[in-house]
């Protein structure tokens, strides 16, 4: 059953009980096997201080936060967290040995992930008792955390549950509940965790020790490394984000995106982006109808052609079944004529909308869904020219991730075990590729026997601001779909071309939330849906306020104006820097008289008085060169 907007769930799930009976018949034992070995197997031990200083200890007994005190009381409660012989440690955990010991505040980057990893145990705690689902991954990430969990029957979470949780994690907070760290067998774990498919799978492929920890505050208990704080009460503030007014789905078109005004200008934007791109690399713009998919496709005769001669493996077949494909559209505009070799390469780019049907429990928010748009495009060359297009294709690649800030990875995929065509082809395209990755001068791995069984291809890996690795580029040979649709080009004997698919967005949805969840609200200008916010000082000046409101968004720019009678002007300009407009531009009687505004950014840095002129000069300079760092370049 699920809740009411903005209550817990009555009852709780069933396996939090469980859970917890299982995990304090583990502690009890616990506590007796340390009590007895801190009777049998403790002695004196030195502790060794930054400044050299040694502190004289008891193995097994005493604890980082102990000896914090025996310093200062102060020092103790500033303490965030120990790190023993350079590794963290939770400030209650006994030292087993001789040791160096450092107590490190909040000002200390692993002080503060520790910090915020609390945070998120905090979140998860009240995540399960809303919403009862299966907590995931819950890491901290830069200036923050997030929980991932698991909802069956595709419900999602509502803005309008965030009071709810921010009250639960406040309550959570002010009972101070510790944080115990307790190790387990791994296969007592698979029992506690039997509910939560997605625990056992971290047990089975990533744990290789025969135990691992979990940590537990209140009816929490988690799969988890540590250490945290000592207690909850040590988290002082917390506040939950999610909404940027961007997109929502809906159960009457499950799997496909409603996106909002500020979305679909980020949408807009990016497809603008990469179309400009295209057109700068040679590429031709071209619409197809998605006929693998098509009704007329499959009744012409050439749906069961182009099936039983493209597929000679069933598991190919049945992978490619499931993908729709631009491909056969581009196949067919190349062969619509006689081509020569002069023409080539030739490159088709196509943006038009696809659908695939996803199975409902495999659609994940933006990342996986029904109805999207990719940056599809195809190259139509011959042999002796991959190793060129290759190079154009790599370089158009960190030309557009670039902008984006992201760093990638790249794998060289080869020939697999199962596989079409002639081997020496086969080598000489893999060669070539190899050629290309060489000049490109970035890192590389080679991953035989990865490719698709049409031809080798590159894999691009992109990673996040939270250290996550997305595919969403892709560069593939393919030297059997020319065959199969019978493409050839004028060159005293007919040959046949190489085709080479690529995308540097793929899928622009997936893209889109990658990107926010990169920005976490924080969008560059040139792609932002919040650029300008223009604030009046107060009401003589909120005529002159939507005068330069109109003048930024008729010059082409994302423009509101704050004119809430009930909010001072600090707090007005505090509003638009927590909703993330890039700029905020205040106007006072001074800048009405003078035609001007004064300038600051959601950072607060104040640029002061320039004049509207420039101002709209100055950021149209900042959006064409799509600036990461607008806000400090003005």
């Amino acid at each position: 059953m699920w809740p009411l907007t903005g209550f817990m769930l009555s009852p709780a799930p069933q396996y939090i009980d469980e859970r917890l009976t299982l995990y304090t018949k583990l502690k009890a034992e616990h506590e007796s096997l340390m009590a007895e070995r801190a009777a049998k197997d403790s002695k004196p031990i030195k502790v060794t201080l930054p400044d050299g200083k040694v502190v004289e200890a008891e193995s097994w007994k005493t604890t980082p936060y102990q000896v914090a005190c025996g310093i200062s009381q102060g020092l103790a409660d500033n303490t965030v967290i120990a790190k023993v012989n350079n590794s963290v440690w939770d400030l209650d955990r006994p030292l087993e040995d001789d040791c160096s010991l450092q107590l490190l505040k909040f000002d200390d980057e692993e002080a503060q992930a520790v910090y915020w990893h609390s945070s998120a145990h905090i979140l998860g705690e009240a995540m399960e008792k809303v919403y009862g689902g299966c907590l995931c991954y819950g890491p901290p990430i830069e200036n923050g955390f997030y929980y991932d969990m698991f909802l069956e029957n595709n419900e999602g979470v509502s803005s309008n549950d965030f009071p709810c949780l921010e009250n639960l994690c406040k309550k959570i907070i002010k009972e101070k509940q510790p944080f115990e760290r307790l190790e387990i067998k791994k296969e007592t774990l698979l029992e506690m965790f039997k509910y939560n498919k997605f625990k056992c799978r971290i047990l089975n492929e990533k744990v290789t020790t025969p135990t691992t920890t979990v940590y537990r505050c209140g009816p929490l208990i988690d799969l988890c490394r540590g250490p945290h704080v000592r207690h909850t009460g040590k988290i002082k503030a917390l506040k939950i984000h999610k909404e940027q007014d961007l997109f929502f789905f809906h159960d009457l078109s499950p799997g496909s995106c409603f996106f909002l005004p500020k979305g679909a200008f980020i949408y807009n934007t990016l497809i603008e982006f990469i179309r400009s791109e295209y057109r700068k690399r040679g590429f031709q713009e071209v619409v197809t109808p998605n006929i693998y998919n098509s009704k007329l496709w499959q009744t012409s005769g050439h749906w069961q052609h182009y099936s039983e001669n493209m597929f000679s493996f069933e598991a190919e077949k049945e992978t490619f079944a499931l993908k729709p494909m631009n491909c056969p559209g581009h196949c067919l505009m190349f062969d619509h004529r006689p081509r020569s070799w002069r023409e080539l390469p030739i490159r088709m780019a196509d943006f038009g909308v696809l659908h695939r049907n996803e199975l409902s429990g495999a659609l994940t928010g933006l990342t996986r869904v029904r109805r999207f748009q990719q940056d599809d495009a195809h190259i139509f060359c011959s042999m002796d020219q991959i190793e060129k297009e290759i190079k154009g294709c790599l370089d158009f690649l960190r030309a557009v991730y670039d902008v984006f800030g992201f760093s990638f990875k790249l794998n060289l995929s080869t020939r697999p075990e199962k596989f079409l065509g002639d081997p020496a082809i086969w080598d000489q395209a893999e060669k070539q590729l190899e050629n290309s990755l060489n000049d490109f001068g970035e890192k590389w791995v080679l991953n035989p026997g990865d490719g698709a069984f049409y031809g080798p291809k590159i894999d691009i890996q992109i990673k996040d601001a939270i250290g996550r690795y997305h595919q969403c580029a892709t560069i593939q040979l393919d030297f059997q779909l020319p065959i199969r649709f019978n493409l050839t080009f004028v060159r005293k004997a007919p040959l046949g071309p190489v085709i080479i698919h690529r995308a540097i967005l793929g899928s622009v949805e997936r893209m889109i939330a990658i990107l926010t969840e990169n920005y976490g609200g924080k969008w560059p200008l040139w792609l932002s849906p919040r650029q300008v916010m223009v604030v009046p000082v107060g009401p003589t000046c909120e005529e002159y306020a939507e005068k330069v409101k109109q003048e930024f968004h008729n010059s082409g720019f994302m423009t509101d104006v704050d004119l809430d009678p009930g909010c001072t002007l600090n707090k007005k300009i505090r509003n638009a820097q927590l909703a993330q407009y890039n700029f905020i531009l205040v106007v006072g009687e001074k800048e009405k008289t003078s035609n001007t505004v004064n300038v600051r950014t959601r950072d607060n840095k104040v640029h002061g008085e320039r004049s509207v002129e420039e101002c709209i000069e100055r950021l149209k300079q900042l959006k064409t060169s799509r600036s990461r760092n607008a806000e400090e370049e003005f």
